[in-house]
């Protein structure tokens, strides 16, 4: 069996879980948002569960594909497949996590408050989004969602991503609309998330990681851990974005 991600193995199982876990939550993300960071920090700490993607069509295809399920009808499979996620992602102190990008919630056949018993949201955002919109766009132009080996081994040649104003304000439209859904949300099931800014998390990640447990209610770890994820921010980054804000004053008519 080869799987699309090499952490959705039985390798990286926690031991089995029993019953429902105490402690749920849902990590809610959008695109580049720093998700991948945080969710594989909280991992590595061993007290909050493993927050993937699991809605997402690869973690889906990989899951059934070592599990396989018997019924036809999605609502039965998306609750046959959470229990299943949480006996093997679910850490030994009872937490079990998920991430959702906020464009997958509309295509899901059961809502994550119903499905996790009205779980705990974290939710990850950035304060500058035209730098989150450049990096969306030279993500889905290279292939490189995140540097870690899991996906993309160290030295596979990679497509030299070039400039587009157009994609990058398209980016941009679909991550105000992405907010606007994590918001709108939040407000109809009456949560109130505990909210992390990424650029907060990169400038003290030791006070970032531990809000999110306190928030948690599981305590600090003895030690707190790397976070296993590389930024990929780089001086091309800088100038795509000096890029974007001159072309765009340049379409704007002077007042």
């Amino acid at each position: 069996m080869v799987l699309r991600y090499r952490t959705n193995g039985p390798e990286f199982d926690f031991p089995p879980f029993a019953g429902l876990p105490p402690v749920r939550y849902v990590l809610a993300s959008t695109p580049r948002c720093g998700s991948n960071m945080l969710a594989r920090a909280l991992w590595h700490t061993g007290l909050a569960g493993f927050a993937e993607d699991y809605f997402a069509d690869a973690f889906v295809l990989d899951y059934f594909e070592r599990w396989g399920f018997d019924s036809s009808d999605p609502q039965e499979l998306a609750a046959a497949y959470v229990q299943r996620l949480m006996t093997c992602r679910t850490s030994p102190n009872g937490v079990f996590g998920l991430r959702i990008h906020a464009g997958h919630l509309g295509s899901l056949e059961v809502d994550p408050y119903d499905i996790l018993q009205a779980p705990r949201y974290i939710w990850i955002r950035r304060g500058d989004r035209l730098r989150q919109a450049v990096s969306y766009t030279m993500a889905e132009q290279t292939g490189v969602w995140i540097l870690d080996g899991t996906l993309l081994p160290e030295g596979r040649v990679r497509a030299a991503p070039r400039y587009s104003y157009e994609e990058i304000g398209r980016h941009l439209r679909l991550l105000d609309r992405d907010a606007s859904v994590w918001e709108d949300y939040f407000g109809r099931h009456g949560v109130v998330p505990h909210v992390v800014v990424y650029e907060d998390l990169v400038a003290d990640y030791e006070a970032g990681l531990l809000g999110c447990l306190d928030f948690l209610g599981v305590g600090a770890p003895e030690s707190v851990p790397a976070p296993g994820i590389r930024r990929q921010a780089d001086e091309l980054t800088e100038r795509w974005v000096e890029r974007f804000l001159r072309d765009r004053r340049a379409e704007r008519p002077a007042s």
